[in-house]
């Protein structure tokens, strides 16, 4: 069973780095000019559908793919001050907050009730694209050309390139969305069974439509989730450590609940619109934008476009999403539907253990 790590060793283990210093990393450590062998000897993670192969890296397992893509990464975003990310974790509303940054971003361009809008016709993953797989996505991290470039990431806050979170004002602007990790874990349980693998090597001879593998019982993903030892996780270190960095940059990292945003959509996006730089005006206010920009980034709405109903998010050579598999519930409070009492409280115990000194906490939705 994996062990959880308090806070302060996680970040001293961070802090240390490891191998021979060759890109430096924003959590102080550094990538080794080795790193390939260096991924290739970390221990392994249990496989799932979403994420087939996972590696321990500086207290999380992440997927083996997206740290091989690491060292290109840094190497190759100029980030600039103007520029926003949106993170997060896996499934604690990564399209709908995709939706809202681009639909607020885009809107001098792309108005909200304009028929011919992008995400009418494309996935809010094609539009904001992620940078984590850079190397496989299909078109590479070519944008639109407008300001603020967004871009997109699930990688934790101290795997992020150093000129992204650069405390001289030069980093760029991360957006974060934090979730019960209740129901991150149940959307995940369901997210798996819509990914279907591809081989390896992205050529022409890469086979799309392979077979999925069995849906793993809950019980057993519920058991990997407390230990930690799902993609990306633990869930709590990825929240606690933008937690952190909104704290310490407050002008540059914004935190936001998917409660709250459930309960008041309205007040987060205008929250979000000021923190990009692109506050609704007041005649835009009366003009029903911030109202149509959720309409638009609905879950009906999007659920119910073509492109979502029967597209797919294809990470070339690796895996194809059906784009419908990005809206199943939305809501808050479905883990009842999944868990007994007894469970919910293991996992509650387990998060309040990790992060017991940390100051963070997903029960606190004040702030």
């Amino acid at each position: 069973m994996a062990t959880l790590t308090h806070p302060k060793e996680h970040q001293e283990r961070m802090a240390a780095g490891e191998g021979d210093e060759s890109t430096p990393t924003n959590g102080g450590g550094v990538l080794p000019a080795n790193f390939a062998e260096v991924v290739a000897s970390l221990p392994q993670g249990p496989q799932c559908s979403m994420f087939p192969s996972l590696r321990q890296y500086r207290g999380f397992w992440l997927p083996e793919i997206s740290l091989l893509s690491l060292p290109e990464v840094h190497a190759r975003f100029s980030l600039s001050p103007t520029d926003v990310l949106v993170a997060s974790f896996p499934k604690c509303g990564t399209t709908w907050l995709k939706s809202l940054c681009f639909a607020t971003a885009r809107r001098s361009s792309h108005p909200p009730l304009d028929g011919g809008h992008p995400l009418l016709r494309r996935n809010a993953h094609d539009c904001v694209r992620n940078i984590d797989t850079l190397r496989f996505l299909q078109g590479g991290d070519e944008d639109d050309g407008e300001a603020p470039r967004l871009l997109g990431t699930h990688l934790p806050y101290s795997l992020l390139p150093a000129r992204a979170t650069a405390g001289d004002g030069s980093g760029c602007r991360i957006v974060y969305v934090i979730r019960d990790p209740k129901d991150t874990l149940v959307s995940l349980w369901h997210f798996n069974s819509g990914v279907v693998m591809t081989t390896a090597g992205g050529g022409d001879d890469a086979k799309q439509g392979a077979p999925r593998p069995e849906k793993a019982k809950f019980e057993e993903a519920f058991e990997l989730f407390c230990q930690g030892r799902y993609g990306l996780g633990p869930q709590w270190e990825h929240a606690r450590e933008y937690w952190e960095a909104s704290r310490r940059r407050p002008g540059s990292v914004l935190c936001l609940r998917y409660e709250e945003m459930l309960r008041d959509p309205a007040g987060n996006l205008r929250r979000i619109a000021a923190f990009m730089g692109c506050p609704f005006s007041e005649a835009e206010e009366e003009a029903g934008v911030v109202r149509a920009i959720l309409e638009l980034c609905g879950m009906e709405k999007q659920r119910s476009l073509a492109v979502n109903r029967s597209g797919a998010y294809v990470v070339r050579g690796l895996l194809t999403i059906g784009n419908q598999h990005f809206f199943r519930k939305g809501v808050a409070g479905d883990w009842r539907n999944h868990m007994t009492p007894e469970m919910a409280a293991r996992l509650d115990g387990v998060v309040e253990e990790a992060l017991e000194g940390s100051g963070f906490s997903f029960g606190d939705t004040s702030s």
